[in-house]
């Protein structure tokens, strides 16, 4: 169905953590963005300025994320913030092939592989520390 979203947000995507959820729709909102323009046949046109929106919006998400994980004590704190250095390199590797090949489905499909398995696989091991922390049940 043209127009329907490419990643649909579900109440699993969810850690709990109000802020930390409301970022991670608000990137995910992004690359759904990037799908319609995709979509509409102008997808290497939207496509840096995509990208400078999720670079300048996951800097701010990663900075909220790793001052939970340091406040709550998060014994994977140093492999995270690896993870988080990763992502940017290989956002910008996977970009600069998508804009030589004309194909910013590439992209596309990284930022949601990542971004879903990131936040279903590593950020759900953060979770039970910063909602101890923070006092959420």
């Amino acid at each position: 169905m043209k127009y329907a979203l490419y990643i649909a947000w579900n109440d699993s995507n969810n850690l709990g953590i109000p802020i930390i959820d409301e970022q991670h729709r608000g990137i995910v909102a992004t690359i759904n963005s990037l799908h319609y323009f995709i979509q509409e046949g102008k997808g290497l046109d939207a496509l840096k300025p995509t990208l400078n929106i999720l670079e300048e919006y996951t800097h701010i998400h990663f900075k909220t994320e790793e001052a939970f994980m340091k406040i709550s004590s998060y014994p994977g704190f140093e492999d995270h913030v690896t993870l988080h250095e990763g992502l940017m390199k290989k956002t910008l590797e996977i970009t600069r092939e998508a804009v030589s090949y004309k194909e910013p489905e590439l992209t596309l499909k990284f930022l949601k592989e990542w971004w879903i398995g990131h936040i279903n696989k590593e950020d759900k091991k953060y979770a039970p520390y910063i909602k101890k922390e923070l006092g959420i049940q």
